[in-house]
């Protein structure tokens, strides 16, 4: 049981409440397959590796436009991974990788139901799906590696990127709906 969720327990009465927030416990990202979209279908000719995560919604949570959802996932992660990408930016320039800046994110395609974003560069391209499904956000990731840089930058990229994924997704989850 987690800190908060005692908490709540604690201070239904005192705060004159007769039940807790049905919200509790916090909502969680959660790996699944690769969907298979109208957007992310064939967007880069090779694939070399690949990830999804996926966010249960709250009932109450209103069916919000992908762009919305790409703006809070890639636009306001949490604390550490915003200094993570800093970091990241600071450093790929020594082994020479183009730093992403501000255009790492750049909407490529979308539909009512899904947003593509992506960029191209010498090491590697990649691609990001953020699909609104039904009770539920998806995002999803396809790379195609090009060299010995994107191979060694995509090893420590691929070691990290669950946890920055599932935080950001969860972050914007929270954002969407405060009481989670």
């Amino acid at each position: 049981m987690s800190i908060r969720y005692r908490m709540a327990c604690l201070h239904t009465e005192a705060y004159g409440r007769s039940t807790m927030n049905a919200h509790f416990p916090t909502r969680r990202a959660y790996p699944i397959p690769v969907p298979s979209t109208t957007l992310s279908a064939g967007c880069l000719a090779r694939v070399d590796w690949s990830d999804a995560y996926a966010i249960d919604l709250a009932s109450d949570v209103p069916r919000r436009d992908p762009r919305a959802w790409a703006a809070a996932i890639f636009g306001a992660p949490p604390r550490w991974v915003r200094t993570l990408f800093a970091v990241r930016e600071a450093l790929v320039p020594l082994v020479g990788i183009a730093p992403g800046g501000n255009h790492a994110f750049d909407v490529i395609s979308r539909t009512d139901d899904e947003v593509l974003v992506g960029s191209d560069h010498g090491h590697l391209d990649f691609r990001a799906s953020v699909l609104v499904e039904p009770g539920r956000v998806v995002v999803s990731t396809v790379v195609t590696l090009h060299d010995r840089r994107g191979r060694a930058y995509s090893t420590f990229v691929r070691a990290i990127h669950p946890w920055v994924v599932r935080a950001s997704l969860e972050r914007a989850a929270h954002l969407a709906n405060p009481n989670t």
